[in-house]
């Protein structure tokens, strides 16, 4: 709220301020041209009152004389010698041909006497003192200004700014997974039509993902009743050979995988995935799993690093996943060596996984977590896979709020780290 309510209001004073200094100079340019002329007027009857009245007197009686006159001014009136006052050359000019002087620094106004080095000199005037006390009072009367401004702006956007916190919650609910969040605002409401936006927008997602998640399951349900009965035709038929019945045994097998692995991601593709968390300690089931992994494929140096020993709250269906999947893609790639290493700093886990095989060029790491991505020469169909193991991880690391990265391994190959938050 504070930096809409500072826009708003600095936007709203500085057009205020405009404005009173643009009536402020009409108002000084009229006040000043009038006062200017009413004391041009009174320098003149001035000098004339003087001409007739120290005609007959020597110039150096004239301030005596003046003095003895009653004139009953607010300001003083003196004639004092031309030399008496350093001009610049233009006032100097302007005093020679008989025109009233400002001497601004003294609130003074000057007038050269006729035919005479004598100048008829009023002030300090102390209008012009006030009118320079008034510039400062200006100035106290826009501070003051600028205060009071504040308490509307704040009055008059305060329910607007909680109806667009109200606004911003509901999209973070619903952008975190809440799918029925929706939102209601009072007829008066200026935010009444914006809110009825929101809800239509919710209701067409919850539309979209329900058709998406027909759409897969219809699928996989047509595909995997073909693919049972070839399977089942496969078993009765006698005229295959071995090897070719191992082929074509091989080939449903890919496609059933396929569709196991599609549904699983599509159920990971969603805004709100559930997690099943349970208390584990990570060190020895991560020992534990690797011990299993290198039974299975004795061909392959399955080592386990030095791990940080930690317990935390993890979903362990999906986290068996992640490491399925990272050591099943480095299993496709290596050579020979395999590295896995668990560390902890109390607030993440770290699981990175490394190969020695031909690793991924730094301009395809990012698209390698994107499903049905494969990357040529080395990383094509003929590894086997189908392209969405390394997706699935991406999206398990986004339901359980970490991150997965590939880089540079040690061992030459490539490296999957893998980052989530400890659970207490």
């Amino acid at each position: 709220m504070r930096k809409l309510f500072i826009q708003f209001y600095l936007l709203l004073f500085v057009c205020f301020l405009v404005m009173t200094m643009l009536v402020g100079l009409v108002y000084k340019f009229t006040a000043e041209r009038a006062g200017r002329q009413s004391l041009d007027d009174l320098m003149k009857s001035s000098l004339y009152l003087m001409r007739s009245e120290l005609r007959e007197i020597p110039p150096k009686d004239w301030n005596k004389t003046i003095k003895q006159l009653d004139l009953n001014l607010s300001f003083d009136l003196r004639i004092e010698p031309l030399n008496h006052f350093h001009l610049a050359a233009q006032p100097a000019e302007r005093l020679r041909h008989g025109e009233i002087v400002a001497l601004d620094d003294q609130y003074t106004f000057i007038q050269r006497i006729p035919r005479s080095h004598y100048v008829l000199a009023v002030g300090p005037v102390p209008y012009l003192y006030f009118m320079h006390q008034m510039r400062l009072l200006d100035v106290a009367l826009i501070v003051f200004i600028a205060f009071s401004l504040a308490v509307p702006v704040f009055i008059w956007m305060r329910p607007h700014w909680k109806e667009m916190l109200k606004l911003e919650s509901a999209a973070q609910r619903f952008g975190e997974g809440h799918l029925t969040e929706r939102i209601h605002f009072d007829d008066a409401s200026s935010f009444v039509r914006l809110g009825v936006a929101f809800n239509q927008m919710a209701d067409n997602i919850n539309a979209l993902i329900a058709s998406k998640k027909l759409l897969i399951d219809g699928i996989a349900h047509e595909l995997r009743t073909p693919l049972v009965r070839l399977r089942y035709r496969l078993e009765m038929s006698d005229n295959l050979t071995t090897q070719e019945s191992a082929a074509l045994n091989r080939d449903i097998g890919q496609l059933e995988a396929l569709i196991d692995e599609l549904l699983t991601y599509a159920r990971l593709d969603r805004p709100q995935t559930e997690l099943n968390v349970t208390t584990v300690e990570l060190s020895r089931w991560l020992s534990d799993h690797i011990n299993d992994l290198s039974a299975l494929h004795p061909e392959k140096q399955l080592i386990l690093l030095p791990s940080t020993p930690c317990e935390s709250l993890l979903d362990m269906r999906l986290i068996e996943r992640v490491l399925d999947n990272l050591i099943n893609n480095a299993l496709r790639y290596c050579k020979e060596r395999i590295e896995v290493q668990l560390t902890c700093d109390g607030e993440y886990g770290l699981l990175t996984v490394d190969d020695d095989g031909p690793g991924i060029p730094e301009n395809e790491r990012s698209r390698v977590f994107e499903p049905f991505v494969r990357l040529d020469p080395s990383r094509d169909r003929a590894t086997g896979g189908c392209g969405l193991g390394l997706a699935i991880v991406n999206s398990i690391a986004m339901a359980m709020g970490g991150t997965v990265s590939a880089g540079q391994s040690p061992l030459g190959g490539a490296r999957f780290s893998y980052r989530w938050p400890l659970l207490q």
